[in-house]
């Protein structure tokens, strides 16, 4: 695992030293056993154990952060302190009329939004025309028709507003996303997770499945409320939309419903109040079916019944299936404590009125059913409290009587996945089970997926284990979901390589498919980016049958079944993270082109976004995520192209169509960003695109020339690069130069035409340096060069480079790694100028305005006017990443900048880089928790530049601090939207 750079765990560590303490790793205490080998856990193992062996849906692993820290930064105020529509001044009661004053307050009025699809997805066919909804776990569901397109969409802004949730406390104004219940956790049915958390069917009686989905709502993260028609602070929501339209037909809020199911025209939902500590303690565990009548737009219940577990003490709902006329199976658990024995209940019961046809008790939990109807059983996996005994056995109860037997047991294993289908084509279906093994220390190091005769389940007819990878310290891949189709067994699970990586944090980007023969032989198998880890849809059409998955990317994925071959990709609006105008429709006015984690590139009218009415005028895919996107005009044709460096690959897209124009695949090197400029005078934008080589091509995909560092040097990563006066500039270390004591830092400068070098300098460490080294040169935005630098005769380059100094002058501060930087003349490389700029990873790039070069980083502006003149620099109150000068109403020009959680206006004028002042206000923000990245423009031609907000980039970020041997990870439990603001 490579070393975590960051300003405040360096303080932590220094710390520590200082008291004589110092950082280890200690393995837990290993679990007892009995003297039979079977293990049994204390209740400190146990948690540790039911955090381990999870599918977490809401990504909620990824709170460990790595991030930058300003100098002397202040402490933020709470993230959740924002307003409802994303707008706002910070100066209560100013007025909006429009002026010219530097310090007059800026007001953010926002006119539309659209929000980004988060979380873990799934998909579910409906009618017969291909059609399928998409669900995600943080609250989007949509309709789309067969080739992928959005029929209607329902976002988390839509529900509050159908909900009519109010906040208690007034500084949490912006919601949190939902969680719709989805995910699995294989220790412990007494978490807030569900495999049942959705369901379709026909509610409304019009010939098209609706679709029905618990979410919690105020729970994680806490933001308690108010909703007409319940005295509940937070819950669940139940709430079911039309299929055709997308509306809301009926909602509820409850305790915590962790499973809903729609048979045979009724609604059932699975109420656990102890899953909700604000639920009134008497509540007890409740079945309710409810049958509903459908007019003017609405359902009202017709019918209900209530099935009372009665128990009030801490209780959960196992599973439900649908046994078919007219009947289901359920399950539910009650804990083991120290004055109650642990219990599981399954029972089938009638939907139409609740009545109970048979109930067995079990010493186990209840965990998955399955209905093995050429057998005439339901088959279940029932687990042991783990503080008793890890074990699991599959049970049998006769559908007719409930009558219990055990079918086979397993111990020290935990089960994760249960099917049943025919993979033999012999009488009687097989039973599948995957499991998770652990090590001494309480951690998955394999998963086995065993298959065995349904006639004698004791009987395997085959196995296939996945262990944990080599290079991975933590927990193992284990398997979520099994099924059968056409003889083969489909597989969904994790996927645990480079897992304490950049490409693969906490298994929050790889997942594998997998499917076997019925004899056990692989068929096919995705491992990375192209899987999902749980929810995939196995369906059946005239073309065969098919696996659609939802990657964790948000990108809609089918297989054929037979041998995996990818017959579609279709991807949703994730996170938006880069954007550039352009006349896209030739009305005059300036449209959006944006993309971000998906697969996705979209473009929108600029008026629409400003009207309220968001219009789509295309969607382009491309080989990966976009980390950079830039606009110009690159065959000639006189018009500007859109280039976007998307993972492995840059594509270039005609900008009026979204159509590839040309594709130049990477060969397997990650595309972090592309330049554009005219290298051979020919007047038309050429690309230059960094990798571990410095590359050149035409806008056709032609390569015009390659540049490598010598030989000597081994592998090296090259910074985003810049062009100027028939150059180009660029720096390169050493992979993982910052733990290198030869870190091999060069600034190189290229003939433009040619790619052979003019020049190529060693920098040397200044003066301010502890160890005299130049530990790195810095990747992101590591270049820049305009004629407006006011140094070297409008001929000069900056340099960025990592070195390991105190905070400043005169600081007491322990040393650590900054930002360097160099102003060089291009011409000679000789150096103007020079200045430490901040922490490691808080540069967020340069701009210049009015014969000043500024730099934007982390809570700070600084500026550079020439030689003579003294650096300016501006600290400011919130988390900056970025900034731009835009114009702001009456002409005035305002700074902009992309912060933690919101969009700010700062007047950047020469009293906010000279007075003094730490830590300055704003003048206005646009507070929005998602909030990082930004685009400033003028969209619907009043002279006034509008301004969208964006997500940042989570992973070019930490790809580029790991190529370098750190890492820089930030994330939020925000809503994820493009918010579109006009200043006032």
């Amino acid at each position: 695992m490579r070393n975590l750079h960051s300003r405040r765990g360096l303080q932590l560590a220094s710390a520590l030293v200082a008291a004589g303490l110092c950082l280890s790793i200690a393995p837990q205490a290993l679990a007892a056993d009995d003297g039979d080998g079977v293990l049994k856990l204390t209740a400190a193992q146990a948690q540790q154990l039911t955090a381990n062996v999870a599918l977490d849906p809401y990504g909620d692993a990824a709170e460990n952060q790595v991030s930058p820290q300003a100098e002397d930064a202040p402490t933020s105020g709470d993230s959740t302190d924002t307003k409802p529509s994303g707008s706002g001044s910070s100066l209560d009661g100013a007025s909006t009329d429009a002026t010219t004053d530097a310090a007059a307050p800026v007001t953010f009025t926002g006119t539309s939004s659209l929000e980004g699809v988060r979380g873990m997805g799934a998909t579910v066919p409906v009618g017969k025309d291909g059609d399928y909804f998409t669900v995600h776990s943080r609250g989007n569901v949509q309709l789309h028709s067969a080739d992928g397109e959005s029929v209607w969409e329902r976002t988390n802004t839509s529900y509050y507003a159908d909900w009519q949730v109010k906040p208690l406390r007034p500084w949490q104004t912006e919601p949190y996303p939902v969680r719709i219940m989805m995910g699995y956790n294989a220790v412990s049915p007494f978490t807030p997770s569900s495999d049942s958390g959705y369901s379709t069917g026909d509610l409304t009686g019009d010939g098209v499945d609706d679709i029905v989905f618990s979410a919690s709502v105020g729970i994680a993260s806490y933001r308690p409320f108010t909703s007409p028609g319940s005295s509940l602070p937070n819950g669940t929501f139940v709430t079911i939309l039309d299929g055709k339209t997308g509306k809301t037909v009926w909602s509820k809020l409850y305790d915590y419903a962790t499973m809903v199911k729609i048979v045979d025209g009724t609604l059932l939902v699975a109420d656990a109040p102890r899953m909700n500590m604000n639920s009134p303690a008497s509540d007890t565990a409740k079945l309710y079916g409810i049958r509903f009548s459908s007019a003017d737009g609405k359902l009202t219940p017709s019918s209900t019944w209530t099935y009372d577990t009665g128990e009030a003490g801490d209780a959960a709902w196992g599973d439900i299936q649908d046994l078919g006329k007219g009947k289901v199976a359920v399950s539910w658990d009650r804990a083991m404590t120290s004055t109650v024995e642990g219990r599981g209940h399954t029972l089938a019961l009638n939907v139409a009125d609740g009545s109970v046809t048979w109930k067995t008790d079990s010493l186990l939990y209840s965990r998955q059913l399955r209905v093995d109807a050429g057998r005439k059983r339901l088959v279940a996996v029932e687990q042991s409290d783990v503080n008793d005994a890890v074990t699991y056995e599959v049970a049998a109860y006769d559908l007719k009587t409930g009558n219990r037997t055990t079918l086979d047991s397993r111990v020290n294993v935990l089960p994760t996945a249960l099917t049943v289908g025919d993979l033999t084509a012999k009488a009687g279906d097989e039973y599948a089970v995957a499991e998770s093994s652990l090590d001494n220390y309480l951690q998955v190091n394999a998963n086995t997926v065993r298959v065995v005769n349904g006639d004698a389940p004791g009987k395997l007819l085959w196995s296939q284990t996945t262990k944990r990878d080599a290079e991975n310290n933590q927990n193992g891949p284990s398997v979520w979901r099994l099924q059968v189709a056409d003889g083969k067994l489909v597989v969904a699970g994790d996927d645990d390589r480079m897992i304490s990586g950049s490409q693969n944090p906490g298994g929050a980007s790889f997942a594998a498919t997998t499917v076997y023969s019925g004899k056990g032989a692989l068929v096919w198998q995705n491992k990375g980016l192209a899987g999902a880890p749980m929810y995939q849809d196995v369906f059946s059409d005239a073309e065969g049958t098919h696996v659609r998955v939802i990657d964790q990317s948000q990108n809609i994925r089918t297989f054929k079944l037979g041998n995996g071959k990818q017959q579609s990709i279709t991807p949703l609006q994730a996170d938006i993270s880069y954007a550039q105008t352009a006349d896209v429709n030739k009305d005059g006015k300036s449209d959006v082109v944006m993309a971000g984690s998906s697969d996705g590139v979209w473009a929108y009218s600029g008026p629409s976004l400003v009207s309220g009415k968001p219009e789509k005028l295309w969607r382009a895919t491309v080989p990966g995520a976009v980390h950079d996107m830039e606009k110009g005009d690159v065959n000639g044709d006189g018009k500007d192209e859109i280039v976007v460096a998307a993972d492995s690959a840059v594509v270039v897209l005609n900008a009026k169509t979204g159509k590839t124009l040309a594709t130049i695949d990477s060969g397997g090197q990650f595309v972090h960003s592309v330049e554009l400029a005219d290298l051979d005078g020919d007047g038309e934008q050429d690309i230059v695109v960094p990798t571990n080589t410095l590359n050149a091509y035409y806008g056709d995909g032609h390569k015009i020339w390659s540049h490598a560092a010598p030989a000597a040097a081994g592998d090296v990563i090259f910074s985003d690069a810049s062009v100027q006066d028939g150059k180009v500039y660029a720096s390169y270390s050493k992979v993982d130069s910052l733990d290198l004591a030869d870190p091999g830092a060069t600034a190189v400068a290229l003939n433009a035409k040619t790619g052979k070098t003019k020049w190529s300098l060693v920098p040397e460490a200044p003066a301010v340096s502890t160890d005299g080294i130049i530990h790195a040169a810095l990747t992101y935005k590591g270049t820049f060069a305009s004629p407006e630098i006011p140094y070297a005769d409008g001929h000069a380059v900056v340099y960025t480079w990592e070195i390991t100094s105190q905070a400043g002058v005169g600081s007491t501060d322990a040393t650590g790694p900054h930002t360097y930087m160099e102003i060089r003349d291009g011409r000679t490389g000789k150096v103007v100028h020079s200045a430490t700029m901040g922490g490691l990873w808080t540069h967020g790039g340069f701009f210049t305005d009015d014969g000043s070069l500024y730099q934007a980083g982390t809570s700070t502006f600084r500026r550079y006017s020439g030689e003579g003149t003294e650096d300016a620099l501006a600290s400011v109150i919130g988390q900056t990443y970025n900034g731009a000068f835009a114009t702001g109403p009456g002409g005035r020009k305002l700074l902009i900048a992309g912060s933690e959680g919101a969009i700010s206006a700062y007047a950047g004028d020469a009293d906010f880089f000279e007075s003094g002042q730490s830590f300055q206000s704003t003048l206005g923000d646009a507070d929005l928790i998602g909030a990082r990245n930004f685009l400033a423009a003028d969209l619907d031609g009043d002279g006034t530049d509008e301004v969208l907000s964006l997500q940042g980039d989570d992973y070019a970020p930490d790809r580029l601090a790991e190529d370098l041997g750190g890492r820089y990870l930030v994330d939020d439990n925000g809503i994820h939207q493009v918010a579109t603001y006009k200043l006032s």
